[in-house]
């Protein structure tokens, strides 16, 4: 596995983390649902993925490594977000799921209902759901990006020899 690779796994990882505790800075600042609440809930994503993309395609000069790269991001950031979920509601937040916090292992039904939030709402509802968008979305923005630039490279390169001719 090439060096940038595992670069563009960690920025994943730092990513996926950031995201989570952004996330949850801006729903309290912001009300939910405005437009600048949407725009930097979504076009956040957009950060960490045009410069991997752009970085790729310069390398690689393949669109399609450029999309696996955007995915693969995306990808770990979802599966690191969900994480930090599980890491918020078990060891650090006792105010918003109090019977999930750690404090409360020896309540019968502690693992039960962490079974259940795990299960049902980190992984399925939370990691399989988003990691779909990831994959397709890191797929369509990272194949776009390798595109264009591939594109704007050739028209460059064309326009120079042209410039030459005269």
């Amino acid at each position: 596995m090439k060096i940038r690779w595992f670069i563009y796994l960690v920025i994943g990882i730092v990513f996926g983390v950031f995201d989570f505790y952004f996330h949850s800075f801006i729903s309290n600042v912001l009300v939910q649902g405005e437009t600048l609440w949407t725009v930097l809930t979504f076009g956040v994503w957009l950060v960490p993925i045009v410069p991997i993309a752009l970085y790729e395609v310069r390398i690689s000069k393949s669109s399609v490594r450029s999309a696996l790269a955007s995915s693969s991001t995306w990808l770990v950031s979802i599966i690191f977000y969900y994480l930090c979920n599980a890491i918020q509601l078990g060891i650090i937040g006792r105010s918003t799921r109090p019977e999930l916090h750690i404090s409360n292992h020896k309540d019968p039904f502690f693992w039960g209902n962490w079974k259940n939030v795990f299960w049902e709402d980190i992984v399925i509802k939370g990691i399989v759901e988003w990691s779909v968008v990831a994959v397709a979305g890191g797929f369509i923005v990272g194949f776009s990006v390798g595109f264009i630039y591939l594109r704007l490279e050739k028209l460059i390169k064309l326009r120079r020899t042209t410039n030459e001719d005269f």
